[in-house]
């Protein structure tokens, strides 16, 4: 599981103003729109949180990465690190 690509979902503003959200991973490609950066950067995050890797990544509007966020999830739940 490790040697797979990591999936990353990217948030883009379009030019007639709609945010959209890219989702590109080794088993699906999806693509989300919406009418604010709020809305889009919430679906962004809950969608990676919900994986167990993931990498969100907000896109100027020339394509390059302004900022990015990897999110890797413990696959326990139930674990917990004591000190």
């Amino acid at each position: 599981m490790a040697d797979q690509p990591t999936p990353v979902l990217s948030v883009l503003l379009s030019k007639d103003g709609v945010w959209s959200v890219n989702e590109r991973g080794p088993n699906r490609t999806a693509v989300a729109y919406f009418p604010s950066k709020w809305g889009a950067m919430k679906h962004a995050v809950r969608v990676a949180r919900a994986k167990r890797r993931c990498r969100v990544a907000v896109l100027e509007s020339g394509g390059g990465v302004r900022l990015s966020r990897d999110y890797d999830q413990d696959p326990d739940p139930h674990h917990v690190e004591t000190p």
